[in-house]
């Protein structure tokens, strides 16, 4: 099963007022009375019952896990079984009556396309989006910063310091070769230099092929204060199409995503105007998963690179305080 047919997936993003709200603006905005809409991935239903409020005549709101079993019974307990039809299938294999006015999906992960959910959507827009049709949300772009979590440190340390008199090294090694949704407290002080952007998509333009591939980044960094890295830090900012904007940036109101941290082995002490480099490649696997391979590196120190195709890949949430498996 998915994991997105898990509930406690769903509770994350339905206590996400952050999330929500944005959303809930948004359709308000784009859908019009009478609006024909297509929910992708609707999961409990919140966006089409959103859509259905805002006076949409017809929801679609499709749904391949079982958690679409959840999306019926809350549509129907908030009275709009009559306007949202639950599709519980594949997007690639459902068929719709006629194109829609609206499509809208909450398919960013940490950072925009890291659950591999932008090709279809394109595919959606393609099939069944009205000529002058709106899409919810617009522009995703993706940022990466390095960041210090001294808390983060301290952890792996922990396992490579023989707790109990234990060679613990091992979990230490295994730990910074994840990608960990990190929930940590950050502000903009925790970033060792300026953010950059990785890429950034456009719906209404983005061809298949450029959503179906492996997103690759290289970027350079040049520290702005003495400070040691961690690792890199990923988040994403959404255009919702009402001239608002959703975002997990560090420094922004706290999300369910928490930002995408890439770990180092070893932390990295620079200097103030020391160059840092960041390799990203984030490769489309399983549905709603990818595997990452990612490097860093800056004067006098080896490039360090890490591979979650070589090992079990695994996504974590870490959060200070919490422990590390």
């Amino acid at each position: 099963m998915s994991r997105y047919g898990e509930l406690s997936v769903h509770r994350w993003m339905l206590r996400d007022g952050v999330r929500n709200e944005a959303y809930r603006q948004a359709i308000n905005k784009l859908v019009k009375p009478g609006s024909t809409v297509l929910d992708f991935g609707a999961g409990t239903g919140i966006l089409s019952i959103f859509a259905a409020t805002a006076g949409a005549a017809k929801v679609y709101a499709v749904e391949r896990t079982e958690v679409a079993d959840v999306a019926r019974e809350m549509i129907k307990r908030n009275g709009f079984a009559d306007r949202i039809e639950v599709i519980n299938a594949d997007l690639e294999d459902i068929r719709l009556p006629g194109k829609v006015d609206v499509l809208m999906s909450e398919w960013m992960g940490g950072f925009g396309v890291d659950e591999n959910m932008l090709a279809p959507l394109v595919m959606a827009r393609d099939r069944f989006l009205a000529p002058g049709g709106k899409i919810i949300p617009g522009v995703v772009a993706a940022f990466a910063a390095p960041v210090s979590l001294p808390e983060f440190d301290d952890a792996i340390e922990f396992w490579r310091s023989r707790p109990h008199g234990v060679d613990c090294s091992l979990i230490a090694s295994m730990t910074t070769q994840e990608n960990f949704h990190t929930q940590a407290d950050l502000t903009t002080e925790a970033l060792v230099a300026a953010p950059k952007m990785m890429w950034s998509h456009d719906p209404y333009t983005c061809s298949l092929a450029e959503a179906d591939q492996s997103f690759r980044t290289k970027l350079q960094f040049i520290a702005r204060r003495p400070g040691r890295v961690s690792g890199f830090v990923t988040w994403f900012t959404a255009e919702m199409g009402d001239g608002g904007v959703l975002t997990n940036a560090v420094g922004a109101p706290d999300t369910h995503w928490g930002r995408s941290l890439f770990p180092l082995d070893q932390p990295i002490d620079v200097t103030e105007g020391m160059a840092i480099e960041f390799e990203l490649h984030c490769d489309p696997s399983l549905p709603g998963s990818c595997e990452y391979y990612w490097s860093a590196s800056t004067e006098g120190r080896d490039v360090e690179k890490h591979d979650t195709r070589y090992g079990r890949h695994t996504r974590s949430r870490w959060s200070p305080g919490s422990a590390l498996p």
